[in-house]
């Protein structure tokens, strides 16, 4: 870490106490102008779904990064919601034929449909912190 001096500068000349008020500001912008809300729903959807297919925690990081992106802590509920709906899409994609007979698969096929729900809600959760 480097040493900030009493103005708030490191040596080097920059303000340290600019990055968060950057990244503020580059929220803000995310979250207030469509075209940037657009681009950033669309990037936190697709990095979440590459993570959950890696892992089911990569659930709970899609449903924090698409609720970032959202205006209201409750606008990034139902954006968690809707990224938990995509999951669901894509796994019943990925079945192909035999996703008949893993529907049939009564008490499993809840388990995953509240995962696939649950998780991301719960990572949305952070949108009320930032």
């Amino acid at each position: 870490m480097s040493e900030t001096d009493a103005a708030g500068t490191d040596p080097s000349g920059s303000d340290a106490s600019s990055v968060p008020e950057r990244a503020g500001t580059a929220l803000e912008r995310i979250r207030t102008d469509s075209r940037h809300h657009a681009v950033a729903v669309v990037v936190a959807v697709a990095l979440g779904l590459a993570l959950s297919w890696l892992h089911w925690f990569g659930l709970v990081v899609g449903g924090a990064l698409v609720a970032l992106t959202a205006s209201t802590p409750w606008r990034g509920v139902a954006g968690a919601i809707g990224f938990g709906v995509v999951v669901l899409v894509a796994f019943a994609l990925s079945l192909g034929g035999s996703a008949g007979t893993v529907f049939g698969m009564t008490p499993v096929i809840y388990l995953v449909v509240a995962s696939a729900i649950g998780l991301p809600v719960l990572g949305s959760l952070v949108r009320g912190i930032v």
